[in-house]
């Protein structure tokens, strides 16, 4: 059994989930196109495929962590605090650079992206840490119950 990496059992249900999300993410798609050929727009384009890609994301993800799926056993004790300022400041570099991008795609006109800068920083790098900090949780808990 490979310590660093899944498992097979591991590795199979995370196949499971993710085709049963692709699948979810297929029926829910056909379905808002089915609406949308109605004449029912319940939110607009681009907002109603990003919602339920972001639904259907956090499903696979819950799930994931709670099939015990996510991340696998680690053999040797690491410093998680190098990996989480790494990812903040990773996070914090993409943020500056799409601020960047969206000034330069014609938008500095608008007060808008002046006034979103703040909390694209904010929040990419709050998304940073709590992908940080429960992959660490989830890795002391798996080393906790193979030792």
């Amino acid at each position: 059994m490979n310590k660093i990496g899944l498992d097979e059992m591991q590795i199979q249900r995370k196949n499971k989930i993710g085709n049963q999300s692709f699948l979810l993410i297929l029926y829910l798609l056909l379905f808002d196109a089915e609406l949308y050929g109605f004449g029912f727009r319940w939110i607009s384009y681009p907002a109603n495929i990003m919602l339920i890609i972001t639904f259907c994301s956090a499903i696979y993800v819950f799930r994931l962590i709670k099939g015990n799926a996510y991340a696998g056993p680690s053999p040797d004790k690491e410093k998680p605090v190098t990996k989480v300022l790494l990812n903040v400041i990773i996070a914090v570099f993409v943020a500056f650079i799409m601020i960047v991008l969206l000034k330069n795609a014609g938008f500095s006109h608008s007060s808008n992206i002046d006034d979103m800068s703040a909390p694209i920083l904010f929040i990419s790098a709050a998304i940073a840490i709590m992908i940080a900090v429960i992959t660490m949780i989830i890795k002391k808990i798996q080393n906790r119950d193979n030792e």
